[in-house]
């Protein structure tokens, strides 16, 4: 007869493998679930990378004007997260509302009995002593926020009663340099002192005692001017590329 002998141990041992492989699965769903976990979200930085270059706020005073009143219009260039280098008529004179467009309530374009324009004239510039062409620049710093206002934009658009939406585009174009014009003074200085160091006439010693003072001279001018405002232009060959920007719209009602 055979006998069969029952293991006293067998019931512990078999709850120890099942409770491992419990813990084993849980385990398992707890690294699946983790990896599932949405990402944490992007870094300040990688958000401001999104920003736009510049955004174009346009607004007015009132909504409602009579056709006799000066209806003002107001603009705000917000920068960006990058410094840029950019022409001053587009934003610091009313050269940024050149391109302002009128609709009236059928959506037709109103054509203005007088454009705005603004003059944006180019000069040589001297940097190195060579004559560099180059237009006045305007240097907008990150985050930067310009504020300009057209006074009276009945100056330009004879508007009958009705309802007109206004909307402005402006083509900012961004340059990669730019020069600091030097007080005249300097700059003549300068042009002596280039007179100086290539005349081959003149005595060595005499020479240098000549070059001495134009150089103490340009330095004394410098540093009497020093917090004077220099003019800012930027190199025409230097254009790095342009950006469209477009305002919000706003509606204007002129009444009788």
């Amino acid at each position: 007869m055979i006998r069969y002998t029952r293991c006293r141990y067998a019931p512990s041992s078999f709850i120890y493998v099942c409770l491992l492989f419990v813990t084993l699965g849980f385990a398992g769903c707890l690294a699946s679930q983790q990896s599932s976990e949405p990402e944490s979200p992007p870094a300040a930085e990688e958000t401001a990378a999104e920003r736009p270059l510049a955004a174009l706020q346009l607004s007015s005073p009132k909504t409602e004007y009579t056709a006799e009143e000066a209806i003002p219009v107001e603009l705000t260039i917000q920068n960006g997260k990058f410094d840029l280098l950019v022409p001053f008529f587009s934003v610091a004179t009313k050269g940024a509302f050149t391109q302002i467009t009128v609709t009236d309530a059928n959506g037709q374009v109103v054509d203005p009995p007088r454009a705005i324009t603004q003059e944006h004239p180019q000069k040589y510039v001297k940097r190195d002593g060579s004559s560099v062409r180059s237009i006045q620049g305007f240097d907008l710093k990150a985050d930067a926020k310009e504020e300009l206002t057209l006074r009276d934009l009945q100056r330009y658009y004879r508007l009958k009663p009705g309802t007109y939406t206004l909307t402005l585009a402006i083509e900012l174009a961004v340059y990669r340099d730019s020069i600091t014009e030097e007080h005249p003074e300097v700059i003549e200085l300068r042009s002596d002192l280039a007179r100086i160091r290539n005349d081959p006439n003149l005595q060595p010693t005499a020479k240098q005692d000549a070059l001495n003072y134009y150089q103490d001279q340009i330095k004394f001018i410098e540093e009497q001017y020093a917090a004077e405002e220099k003019a800012l232009y930027l190199p025409v060959k230097s254009l790095r590329g342009k950006a469209m920007l477009v305002s919000n719209p706003v509606t204007l009602t002129i009444v009788e």
